[in-house]
Parts: C-alpha cells; sequence; structure tokens
C-alpha cells in the first residue's frame, strides 16, 4: 500500500500576458503550497494488469479517464505489470483554482516517474506541484522557478457550494493578444512580490497583503453576484484582503492570525459557504 499527499495551491499573483500561437495563454504567477490536501491511498492488484479503479471520498470527482490520478497511473506505466486500486480521499474542492486535481497527478507522478514532459500533458499546474513550496511560474506552466518558503501566514478558503467557474470561459474573458505576449501586461506584480520575498520583507501578513494580484478578478467577479457577496462578506469579518484563487471560484482571505481565521471559517460554514481555515507550508 502507498499513501500520498497532494497540498492545494493558492496563486499570490497571478498575471495573464498573452493568448500564444498552440491556444494556451503565457502567466507569471507566484504560487505557493497550502496546509489543505488530499491523500492517496494506492493499492496494487497483480491480477489485475491495466486497470485502474478509483474510489472518492469528499468531494466528488470522476473515477475514468478523466481523472487526472487515471491518466497519470496510465501515462508513467504505472499499470503494465499491476493494476491499481486507489482511495482518493478529496479535501480540496474541484473546480475552485486550488489545483487539486493537478497536485493529485502530481503526488503520482513525484512517487513513479516525475517527468516534466508528461506533467505538461496532464495540466499546467502540475509541474509547480513538482517543485517544493513556494515558487514562481511562467510560460504555459513549465517555467518554475523555487523560491524561498513565506511565513506560515494564516487564510480562510471559502466558496459557495453551487458555484463553479469555467477556466476557458475565464480566460476567454480576458481577451489577451494572440500568437504573442503583449508588452502592456508587464510581470510588475510577480516581479514585485518575488523581489520583496528574495529581501525578505515580507515578514507580516499586512506587508503581503498589498502585494497580492490576480487578473481574473476584473472578469469573473463582476459576472458571479455569488462571489461578490462572499468578498463584502470576508472583508466584514476582518480580512486583511480577500483573492480570488486561480479562475474561481474560492476566494482567500488573508488573516492577521490563526484564530482569526478560524473564527472566520467557522462563521462561513455556519452560513452555508464550503470554508476552510489554512496557512502557507514551508
Amino acid at each position: 500500500m502507498i499513501q500520498l499527499t497532494a497540498p492545494a495551491k493558492m496563486n499570490l499573483t497571478l498575471e495573464v500576458l498573452g493568448r500564444r500561437e498552440d491556444g494556451y495563454h503565457t502567466i507569471a504567477s507566484l504560487m505557493h503550497r497550502l496546509s489543505l490536501h488530499d491523500t492517496l491511498v494506492l493499492t496494487p492488484i497483480p491480477t489485475q494488469a491495466g486497470q485502474i479503479h478509483i474510489e472518492v471520498e469528499g468531494f466528488p470527482v470522476p473515477t475514468d479517464e478523466r481523472n487526472l490520478v487515471w491518466r497519470a497511473l496510465k501515462w508513467v506505466g504505472a499499470t503494465a505489470q499491476s493494476g491499481w486500486h486507489v482511495r482518493l480521499i478529496k479535501h480540496i474542492p474541484p473546480q475552485a483554482g486550488l489545483g487539486g486535481g493537478s497536485s493529485d497527478a502530481a503526488a503520482i507522478l513525484k512517487h513513479f516517474s516525475p517527468s516534466l514532459e508528461i506533467a505538461l500533458q496532464l495540466g499546467s499546474d502540475v509541474p509547480f506541484f513538482l517543485n517544493g513550496c513556494c515558487a514562481r511560474v511562467e510560460g504555459r506552466g513549465e517555467q518554475v522557478k523555487p523560491l524561498p518558503s513565506m511565513p506560515p501566514f494564516w487564510w480562510v478558503l471559502a466558496k459557495p457550494q453551487a458555484v463553479s467557474v469555467s477556466t476557458a470561459w475565464a480566460y476567454a474573458q480576458l481577451n489577451r493578444p494572440h500568437g504573442r505576449t503583449c508588452p502592456s501586461y508587464r510581470t510588475s506584480a510577480t516581479d514585485v512580490i518575488e523581489k520583496a520575498l528574495l529581501q525578505g520583507t515580507i515578514r507580516t501578513p499586512e506587508e503581503l497583503a498589498p502585494l497580492l494580484h490576480n487578473d481574473f478578478e476584473a472578469v469573473v467577479l463582476p459576472m458571479y453576484e455569488p462571489l461578490q457577496r462572499l468578498r463584502t462578506r470576508m472583508e466584514r469579518l476582518g480580512a486583511l484582503r480577500v483573492l480570488l484563487c486561480g479562475s474561481g471560484a474560492a476566494q482567500a482571505a488573508l488573516c492577521l492570525s490563526q484564530t482569526e481565521a478560524e473564527q472566520m471559517a467557522a462563521t462561513l460554514r455556519c452560513e452555508g459557504y464550503w470554508a476552510e481555515a489554512v496557512h502557507l507550508e514551508r
């Protein structure tokens, strides 16, 4: 039996710089791993070579070839000599911008074969999860520059239960230029936070808050009133800054302390939201 941990991620900055000829977008992002994680328990079945059986607990996700765990096991050749039963315990909600599916796939790659080529085929976020806790990510996700981890600041992740945001739709709304990187979309936010991180000037949540940035906020939030209401509620509960997670639908509230984060998460859960208090991993 093999047990693997797959952490969620947060984009502390997310800048979409242009649209490539292959249809993917060029990004610049400062990504950081979170304490929230999925768990994968893999049991070999020697008598069923080539077969994969996925059992899901928690948030529902596909259990067939649409699941990135299924694809990762196939592509690394793990099923050549044995079948596998995978118990996938999902604590990271899907379609929330937290990278849960990508992290699950990366956990498989890290155990069997940490291939960048396979990682990119599985998804643009997968390479990040092969490279530590904190990194600057560029290109379509293949350029990963590991950076020092931040202090373990506390956040509240939350989303309305029934809201999801299509990543393809969100990218389309940005209307970035095709085939090149537009000079007007410079990586200013990512440059600034990377410099501050390397200089050691991010020591408190208050110093981090003004550096957070996500291009998708300008196009996603106006179209989803439930996300606007949630953001207002998190701000009124004391968030230093509320940041959209990836292209949504989760949002992250930066808090002053663990106590404040846990209190906010409990309040939001009582109001019907999915909410978890988490911290940046080191």
